[in-house]
């Protein structure tokens, strides 16, 4: 049987295993940080429905340590105040959206770095 010249390069390592990659594509677990880094530079994401304040501390907190360009912490519309308040308290720079993000409040943060 004879095959096309773009498709033998898949015929060339039939014996390998089945987890191993050619044509330069990296390993999968180094594949899987990379997509987790690229999506970390964008946007990162928090929702937070419990409206207590200690649960909004802990998501203001898990978006101060992502690397992202804009951090968004999605509550119900009647907790963005007090999500508003945790992170100024946590020192937070994003933003504070109802969960359907019809509004949206900008949070600089209260702590100087």
């Amino acid at each position: 049987m004879s095959h096309y010249r773009w498709n033998r390069r898949f015929y060339d390592h039939i014996d390998d295993p089945l987890g191993s990659i050619y044509m330069g594509e990296p390993a999968l677990a180094r594949r899987r940080r990379l997509a987790a880094e690229e999506k970390e530079y964008r946007q990162a994401r928090e929702i937070d429905r419990t409206g207590s304040d200690k649960s909004l501390e802990r998501a203001a907190k898990r978006l101060k340590h992502v690397k992202a360009e804009d951090r968004v912490l999605y509550v119900p519309q009647w907790d963005m105040a007090k999500a508003e308040l945790a992170m100024r308290k946590v020192g937070v720079n994003g933003a504070v959206s109802n969960l359907c993000g019809s509004q949206v409040k900008r949070v600089q943060s209260g702590k100087q770095r």
